[in-house]
């Protein structure tokens, strides 16, 4: 009976990280993506702007003809580093001073949505810290919040942002 719970757990686990159908096909409507972006600071001072696009399960999907791009640079497909236990999505890793962030998701080669996450809607930028161990006698704190960006073409007319930042050690 154990070996049955385990082989049980082991294909819940190893389907439910599987990519999405919807990774081998040119997708033509935007309203199969769930879109969700998370910015991510954490206590060594290590940035990661990480855009998920899911299906209605929830599985990750590599877009097949698609691409997304941060600053006129293609993000990456691959799993998140910053507070994020892996998740996998489009990878984007800051440069010192960058605080806007314009993200176009091409969801084919020839249709796309751009949208700029900044101060004016909601984004409130990186905190400037020298190096920082998270070894030090305290722990830092954090500022996060969520919000929605709207319109957009994607499920539910929205893109989902979060963040999460060091606030102070």
């Amino acid at each position: 009976m154990k070996t049955i719970y385990t082989l049980l757990f082991l294909s819940l686990c190893l389907g439910s990280c599987s990519k999405s159908v919807l990774s081998d096909m040119e997708i033509t409507d935007p309203h199969l993506l769930k879109v969700k972006v998370k910015v991510e600071q954490n206590c060594d001072n290590e940035r990661e702007v990480q855009v998920y696009i899911r299906d209605k399960n929830n599985k990750p999907i590599d877009l097949m003809t698609g691409r997304v791009v941060v600053n006129d640079h293609a993000a990456l497909f691959d799993r998140a580093e910053v507070n994020a236990l892996g998740a996998r999505g489009y990878m984007y890793y800051p440069y010192d001073g960058e605080q806007i962030f314009k993200i176009t998701i091409y969801w084919n080669s020839y249709d796309s949505h751009t949208f700029i996450l900044s101060p004016d809607n909601g984004w409130p930028g990186f905190r400037n810290y020298d190096y920082c161990s998270c070894s030090n006698h305290h722990e830092p704190s954090y500022a996060s919040d969520t919000y929605t960006l709207r319109p957009a073409p994607f499920h539910n007319h929205e893109i989902d942002v979060s963040y999460r930042i060091v606030h102070r050690w």
